[in-house]
């Protein structure tokens, strides 16, 4: 939080180093969301040939 006797360089500064905290941090959670998604896609794929061959022994 800018302080009253702050100059505007120096809150502009803070400002601008809040901001690359958050971008990292949202960065982050991008990728771990991703990794994760992945995770989800690859047990989606082994879940469907497993039930294709169940169904295809089932015939």
């Amino acid at each position: 939080m800018a302080m009253p006797f702050e100059s505007p360089e120096k809150s502009a500064a803070n400002r601008a180093a809040k901001l690359a905290v958050l971008r990292k941090l949202m960065v982050k959670h991008i990728e771990r969301t991703d990794a994760q998604a992945q995770n989800v896609e690859q047990a989606l794929a082994m879940l469907a040939e497993a039930t294709a061959r169940v169904r295809s022994a089932h015939q």
